[in-house]
Formats: structure tokens, sequence, C-alpha cells
């Protein structure tokens, strides 16, 4: 995270938004607007949609795919039973 002065953080709009959230108290500001600034650091850079989707999305297709193919066994099994298919 960059150094900025006193002076030049007074005068960052982001600040000036803290400032309204945290409805004037000057040190409240100054931590929502240092918590804010480093989350911005840590996301430039990174393509979160990768990272996230496609971790879960695997996992996911494998399931539902089992799932299904569970469902139309089932129900082939009770109408082959019910219909005397075997």
């Amino acid at each position: 995270m960059k150094k900025l002065s006193g002076k030049k953080i007074k005068e960052d709009p982001l600040y000036q938004e803290c400032l309204e959230k945290a409805e004037g108290n000057e040190i409240r500001a100054l931590a929502i607007y240092r918590y804010r600034t480093s989350d911005q650091q840590k996301t430039i850079g990174e393509d979160l949609d990768q990272k996230e989707k496609w971790p879960m999305l695997a996992p996911l297709i494998i399931l539902y795919s089992l799932g299904t193919i569970g469902v139309l066994a089932l129900v082939f099994g009770f109408l082959a039973s019910r219909l005397n298919w075997w």
C-alpha cells in the first residue's frame, strides 16, 4: 500500500465517502479508508471469475449428472417391475 500524506488522503474522494459513512468521525473514517484501499490492492490483477467459478463447477456437474442418472434408473426400475419388463 502506498503511503499518502494526511493532506492528500483528506482530498481523496474515497476518503470523503468514508467520512460520510463514519458520520464525521475521522479516526473511524481513516480506518474504513485504509481497509477499502488495502482491499482494492489485493484484488488488482486477479481474475476472480476464473478463480472462484471453475473449481466448484466440475463437482457440481458431476453430482447433478449422477443424481439425474440415479433418478432415471429408479424410475426405470420401478416401471420395469410394475409392467413386467424383466
